[in-house]
């Protein structure tokens, strides 16, 4: 065990010093329960630039692998003029949502720490991490939500660049299966003083999450922590948590544990996320039917 332990290492090593000649520096990384020379060894195998040469089977290897992977789409396809519009669009929201809910007589984080479900906000463990559901806004497709006009074209625009990064990836990680055509997307927003989530598994195979940051993932406001490998089994033992900036665009698998770390910032953490399904696959678990705010 111990020399193939070794051996992998070795040539994850080995990846790393030829990635180097390619990539720029890698972006600093926060890592919990693991050795930073091992960490570091898998965000370098991890990480690809978008279109680069072999970029989504790359991309879709790592997937398969390590049940995750990182894109650097910066730039032309995922631009700061888009994320920003889908940061004003998704901090507004939220606001107007919150509002809403407490007219509805529910005590609000942090002066409650009760879970609550509504078909626009979702407020799972109580811990100041707030899910936004939102329709995905490529091809006309009609969700359980509705937007204006306006945020539905900044939000359409960032799904349009958020597909083309994860399209290829997930088609190759399927080749042989159908990519499905319902999809489901939304946002995360962690509040300044969230707590840290519990590590789980957001349901079974065939399922793909993908996070396009709104604000940086940095150590102090909560990024997301993976444990490689898990979605083949195992436990959170060895677990990173990559520090992406916007642009960046993580793709993981929904049986890989994972969760939100606390947010010590004094500023909210903010990820817009879609999730992509094998055909005849489909999550029942976390987009289950509820009230709906609409009308208040």
């Amino acid at each position: 065990m111990r020399h193939r332990a070794t051996t992998v290492l070795a040539a994850l090593l080995f990846k790393t010093a030829a990635l180097a000649l390619v990539l720029p520096p890698l972006r600093a990384l926060r890592a919990g329960r693991i050795d930073r020379t091992t960490a570091m060894a898998l965000m370098r195998s991890a990480t690809v630039r978008f279109e680069s040469d072999g970029w989504a089977e790359d991309a879709a290897r790592s997937l398969r692998d390590e049940g995750f992977c990182v894109v650097r789409a910066g730039g032309e396809q995922v631009s700061d003029r888009i994320l920003e519009s889908c940061r004003t669009v998704a901090s507004a929201r939220l606001s107007d949502l919150l509002a809403r809910v407490g007219r509805r007589g529910v005590d609000l984080w942090p002066d409650a720490t009760e879970p609550f479900r509504y078909l626009e906000l979702v407020h799972r463990e109580g811990t100041g991490r707030y899910d936004m559901p939102l329709p995905w806004c490529v091809d006309g497709q009609t969700g359980d939500v509705s937007l204006p006009a306006a945020a539905e074209t900044a939000f359409g625009e960032l799904h349009s660049a958020m597909d083309g990064v994860a399209r290829p990836i997930v088609g190759a990680l399927w080749a042989e299966q159908a990519v499905s055509d319902e999809m489901r997307a939304g946002c995360v927003i962690s509040e300044p003083g969230a707590l840290a989530q519990p590590s789980h598994r957001d349901g079974p195979d065939g399922l793909v999450t993908v996070f396009a940051p709104l604000t940086a993932f940095v150590p102090r406001n909560g990024p997301t922590e993976l444990s490689p490998a898990t979605h083949r089994g195992g436990d959170d033992s060895s677990s990173l948590a990559p520090l992406l900036q916007p642009g960046d665009v993580l793709l993981f698998d929904y049986r890989c544990l994972h969760r939100g770390l606390a947010n010590e910032g004094n500023a909210r953490r903010e990820v817009a996320y879609a999730v992509y399904a094998r055909d005849g696959v489909r999550d029942v678990q976390n987009f289950p039917s509820a009230t709906t705010l609409e009308f208040d």
